[in-house]
């Protein structure tokens, strides 16, 4: 089995970000384990109660633009069964140094793809993987939230 490398810090980023898009967007973010589902939450409308979406949280030790971001195939696989079987959107928040922007995962798109991941800091031979790449051209910036 792999070691979990998910911190206290990293939750308690989750949370923070999470804390301030409920009151931004008016929605409920529901935790969901994570070896079961392979995503960190549900996103559920307060508004439309059969509106939701999934997303992942990642924290990007760099500023906004500064190098396109990453998400593992595995997760982008395990996002697209959900997209497929529920119909509802896969998003990715990412908070950089500087700010809060999030993407709304097109599955008709073709992203870039790589052999690649945790490269510079890498903790064991799984932080080497295949990724796919998301361009911060294709990110929407948060309003309003204190990087």
């Amino acid at each position: 089995m792999r070691t979990k490398y998910e911190t206290q810090r990293d939750l308690d980023n989750e949370k923070l970000i999470s804390g301030y898009l409920e009151k931004e967007w008016d929605c409920e973010f529901i935790k969901l384990n994570p070896i079961k589902w392979k995503v960190d939450y549900l996103i559920k409308s307060i508004k439309d109660k059969g509106k939701y979406a999934w997303c992942e949280i990642k924290r990007a030790n760099i500023n906004f633009g500064q190098y396109v971001f990453m998400i593992s195939y595995k997760k982008i696989e395990a996002a697209k069964a959900l997209y497929e079987t529920s119909g509802q959107n896969f998003m990715l928040i990412f908070r950089c140094k500087d700010v809060l922007c999030y993407h709304v995962w097109d599955f008709d798109k073709k992203y870039k793809f790589e052999y690649s991941g945790r490269t510079m800091t890498t903790r064991d031979s799984q932080d080497i993987e295949p990724v796919f790449r998301v361009d911060p051209s294709d990110c929407k910036i948060v309003e309003g939230f204190d990087a």
